[in-house]
């Protein structure tokens, strides 16, 4: 059986599970002046005889392994009473977004991809073991009402703890003079607007902020405005993944307010080629009457980050020039 998560009087312990001699003796060096408490494993098959006696209070695996792979792992630890709540990190060197769907569909709680910092990991560890505290703290507690700060209760670690306990509410949140809402039914979200944004898109575009406060309501008696579908859990975990790409792609995205036109040859040099995606299309249709990056972002219904890898691409292809 579990522990319970670590307090100041136990240190965390910390499994790490892969192949490669490097990755666990880097784990280890880093982890183990943290105060951690690390154990090795070289693949699946052992890391389930290491867990009878460890007890982890969190897993980080690779998913390429011998033996027993990480999702394998994963799916067996899922199953196990006395580990089936112990957070689980993949790593991993597979950059297909589908594959990395996998893991958090199946529930995982993060995913690094190799080659890694070995600071980022720690961060990661840090973070996963603060949201199951926060959980268990909640079910715990009272049905009293939460506001806070974003910079020190994540946006989807505050839902997360909702979710899980099966809440009703609306989350109202405030940045920069942007308001955003998340409207909670039984520990499903049904609802999110942010801005001119409605449904996934302005649920993860809210992933984003990073200064907003927020607020935990009771829901209000009256029609509830239905603009999400689908568990809770997955929608947080697609939230951390878009969110991801967003960061990934905003590096070379031009400045918010750069007006997007299209090239004069860009019929030409969309001729023959493959389809464009609906995002592409979004784009497209606003870049011909000129846009500022902000405009086109606000004016699709379409997730921030399909927009904003769209805008590179096409700049790219020159098939949109931008400029004032």
């Amino acid at each position: 059986m579990t522990e319970g998560p670590p307090s100041p009087s136990r240190p965390r312990r910390l499994l790490v599970v892969d192949d490669s001699r490097l990755i666990l003796t880097m784990v280890r060096d880093f982890f183990e002046p943290q105060g951690y408490v690390v154990e090795e494993a070289g693949h699946g098959g052992e890391a389930l005889e290491r867990i009878r006696a460890f007890a982890p209070d969190v897993i980080v695996a690779d998913v390429l392994m011998p033996v027993m792979d990480g999702w394998e792992l994963f799916e067996e630890v899922r199953k196990r009473p006395e580990t089936a709540e112990v957070p689980f990190l993949f790593l991993t060197v597979e950059g297909e977004l589908p594959k990395r769907l996998r893991g958090f569909h199946l529930g995982a709680d993060d995913y690094v991809t190799k080659p890694f910092a070995v600071e980022e990991l720690h961060a990661r560890v840090e973070r996963i073991l603060s949201r199951r505290e926060q959980v268990e703290s909640a079910r715990q507690g009272s049905d009293a009402l939460l506001g806070g700060s974003v910079s020190h209760l994540a946006i989807s670690d505050l839902l997360q703890i909702l979710a899980l306990n099966g809440k009703d509410g609306i989350v109202r949140l405030v940045q920069a003079g942007v308001e955003g809402a998340i409207v909670f039914e039984r520990g499903d979200i049904v609802h999110a607007s942010c801005g001119p944004a409605r449904g996934r898109k302005a649920l993860f575009r809210m992933f984003g902020w990073s200064e907003a406060t927020f607020r935990v309501l009771p829901l209000e008696e009256r029609p509830i405005e239905r603009t999400v579908e689908g568990p809770a859990t997955n929608l947080l975990m697609d939230g951390l993944v878009s969110l991801d790409e967003w960061n990934r792609w905003k590096r070379t995205l031009p400045p918010l307010d750069t007006v997007l036109r299209l090239s004069p040859d860009a019929r030409a040099r969309l001729t023959g080629g493959t389809l464009p995606s609906k995002a592409s299309l979004a784009v497209l249709a606003r870049a011909k009457t000129g846009a500022t990056v902000q405009e086109v972002l606000d004016g699709s219904q379409v997730e921030d980050a399909a927009l904003a890898e769209a805008i590179c691409t096409l700049l790219g292809d020159g098939i949109l020039r931008g400029g004032e």
